[in-house]
């Protein structure tokens, strides 16, 4: 923007003094030197404040390209990552329904425990009175042999 400026006031100033007479006044030119120099210093101003502008730009273009590099890395190591997340939210998933394969295991396990050791109960309550109807039927059989052995001898005499 500057630079237009600059150049169309270099502009009006050749004009106004192409126009105005040549046999101006000293004062007149010394006025338009003045002010030429002037321009002459501006547009020197602006050069240098354009060259420090594009050498910030270059600047700015290489750190844009850093940026942007880093920017691919970090995006790659993000997507690496996520995947790396997909996995272990699958394995926890998987886990999960194991995990609870392994509950609905151990409580058929207990229910089956539960009804075998009722099983057992019953049955201990069973082997409990065979053992007593063994028992009662073995102090028979004694009752019996002392009886017998007791009509033998009582018969051999």
């Amino acid at each position: 923007m500057k630079p237009r400026l600059i150049l169309a006031f270099l502009f009006l100033s050749c004009c106004l003094f192409a126009l105005s007479s040549c046999d101006g006044s000293a004062k007149e030119k010394t006025e338009l030197q003045s002010k030429l120099a002037q321009l002459e210093a501006t547009l020197k101003e602006t050069k240098s404040e354009r060259d420090k502008l594009q050498a910030d730009m270059t600047s700015l273009s290489e750190s844009l390209e850093k940026t942007k590099l880093e920017l691919t890395k970090l995006t790659k190591t993000r997507n690496n990552l996520e995947a790396q997340l997909d996995k272990a939210v699958n394995a926890r998933v998987e886990l999960q329904k194991k995990f609870e394969e392994l509950v609905k295991s151990r409580l058929d396990l207990e229910k089956q425990v539960g009804e075998l050791t009722a099983q057992l109960q019953k049955q201990s309550k069973v082997i409990a009175e065979l053992q007593n109807r063994t028992e009662t039927v073995r102090s028979a059989i004694e009752q019996l042999e002392t009886k017998l052995g007791s009509a033998k001898a009582n018969s051999n005499f």
